[in-house]
């Protein structure tokens, strides 16, 4: 896939506009003079975060809705922290302005993928007449489909000092290093 590909199957949630590449210091040059207030890392302050971290986090409503067997995935990217300019280092606030929205804690990527001929043949039901061909949707049919997809995004949307990580249900303990090792490290 080419990274206008990757971005539009990881969009923004809340129709924020995000750059195509995530380059580790991202965010970190913001200024927002009318407020006062400027940016500073969130991360590498404790030992078990020493790098700007990206997470997979997989859910499903299988189980709890009728029918339903898909998966959804979701990159959460660490952010930034706006502290006030002022003599008080960390002393700071949340932002979430549109206008802004790499000074926000965090960034969230909706992972999405186009729907099939079979899908929409298969299952008219679930799809009804809103849906062609090719449209993207954010169901996956297997967690296996949002990690391709999630490590195919990071390894061309992230660039620089990242770490990856996983957060599941399904998995027990630590499967980040698993999956790293499943489709080879970074």
């Amino acid at each position: 896939m080419n990274i206008k590909e990757l971005v539009e199957r990881s969009q923004g949630e809340r129709g924020y506009i995000y750059p195509d590449v995530f380059h580790s210091g991202c965010g970190l040059g913001i200024v927002i003079p009318k407020d006062k207030l400027h940016a500073i890392k969130s991360w590498g302050s404790i030992k078990s975060n020493p790098k700007r971290r990206a997470t997979l986090q997989i859910s499903t409503f299988r189980g709890t809705s009728s029918e339903a067997i898909h998966f959804y995935g979701e990159i959460e990217i660490q952010g930034v922290y706006m502290e006030y300019d002022n003599d008080k280092p960390g002393h700071g606030t949340l932002v979430d302005d549109p206008e802004f929205p790499l000074a926000s804690y965090s960034y969230v990527l909706v992972l999405r993928r186009p729907i099939t001929k079979q899908e929409l043949s298969g299952n008219p039901e679930r799809w009804g007449e809103y849906y062609e061909e090719g449209d993207l949707t954010n169901c996956f049919e297997s967690i296996w489909d949002i990690m391709v997809l999630s490590k195919e995004i990071f390894e061309n949307r992230f660039s620089g000092e990242w770490e990856f990580m996983i957060k599941s249900p399904f998995f027990s303990g630590d499967f980040t290093e698993k999956f790293n090792e499943m489709l080879g490290k970074r």
